[in-house]
């Protein structure tokens, strides 16, 4: 086919998008993470959808009402009434990628193979730019609370503290709390975290051991649980730390203990220990220990994927552009089943 009518090319860019060919293969050196695993654990397996207009709400109950002891006959009664509820509130942030063209490339005068190639490539680049930025955000948190564009990551919900324990507290630069609760108010509000100096038995394994028994709660009375997420557990680090038990695990190192284990990957009482590359910036060492079924990324049913069609750019009447528009956030509605670790 030889070169298509200014009015046809962008009806074929919205085809190519829709259904690419396996044609005009390259190799993608756009990146330098060897995988974007917030993304891929998040984005692809643990979105959770919510209708649009309206903020996320998570109701907690804090404290019971202390009312229960001890009594005789004929005692006069004291009534107990309390409000321990407290409703936290997600707003869902709005991320944007793009790419462009121009109807009078040359490209788009050589037929369908052409454009193929060409709108691939840049579809491709676009939503690779997508992905990185993702996985920032996702592994990250904003400045502080009067950024109100990037979107809350790991970094927000799960806070670090030297002193280990349940004392992951308010988020640097958030002093309201996170969705708005201060863990100052309500030390209940908090993730379990603690500091490590060494890859070793006694020291960064007994801590994960502490926190894989400490993280477990079970409510006392049985009722409806929200649960953001969907089941399984994750634990992720740096290439530091899956390394040297990677070592020490093919060295047969018992003194590791039995909690680990080594069929192909290093598992930590069953649950696989994944490298994030990201991490490996984090000087820190930082191991973060997941639990799904209370952490999602949270999207507006309808903008978790909006490719738009080609649209003119303003003053330039040949030019198009195509958004991608996707509008999420990350919620958490347990903080006490999550846990992160430190150098």
């Amino acid at each position: 086919m030889s070169g298509l009518a200014y009015s046809e090319i962008d009806d074929a860019v919205l085809l190519t998008q829709q259904a690419f060919v396996k044609k005009g293969a390259f190799v993608d050196m756009a990146t330098d993470l060897q995988d974007h695993v917030a993304v891929r654990e998040m984005w692809g397996k643990r979105k959770r959808k919510f209708d649009g207009g309206l903020n996320w709400e998570m109701e907690y109950q804090m404290d019971h009402n202390h009312s229960a002891k001890a009594v005789g006959l004929y005692q006069n009664d004291a009534l107990v009434i309390t409000d321990n509820m407290v409703k936290g509130t997600i707003a869902p942030r709005h991320v944007n990628a793009n790419y462009g063209y121009d109807v009078l490339e040359p490209t788009f005068q050589r037929g369908n193979k052409a454009i193929v190639n060409l709108v691939k490539t840049r579809y491709v680049a676009m939503k690779t730019s997508f992905i990185e930025k993702l996985e920032e955000f996702l592994w990250s948190k904003p400045e502080d609370d009067q950024d109100l564009l990037t979107p809350y990551g790991i970094a927000y919900w799960l806070t670090r503290s030297a002193t280990e324990g349940f004392n992951g507290g308010n988020p640097t630069g958030f002093s309201s709390g996170r969705a708005g609760i201060s863990t100052a108010t309500y030390p209940r509000y908090a993730n379990y975290t603690g500091k490590y100096a060494d890859i070793t038995k006694p020291d960064l394994l007994r801590k994960m051991r502490n926190a894989h028994r400490r993280t477990k709660f079970r409510s006392p009375v049985s009722h409806a649980n929200p649960d953001v997420g969907k089941m399984g557990n994750g634990i992720y680090t740096c290439d530091t730390v899956v390394g040297y038990l990677e070592e020490q695990m093919e060295a047969n190192n018992m003194n590791l203990g039995s909690n680990l284990t080594y069929p192909g990957r290093v598992m930590f009482k069953g649950t696989p220990i994944i490298w994030a590359p990201y991490l490996d910036d984090d000087s820190t060492d930082p191991v973060y220990m997941l639990d799904w079924k209370h952490l999602a990324l949270g999207t507006i049913s309808g903008w978790e994927n909006n490719l738009q069609k080609p649209q003119p750019v303003a003053g330039k009447h040949t030019t198009r552009r195509v958004d991608l528009d996707v509008s999420l956030n990350m919620i958490c509605d347990d903080l006490r089943t999550q846990a992160v670790f430190y150098k």
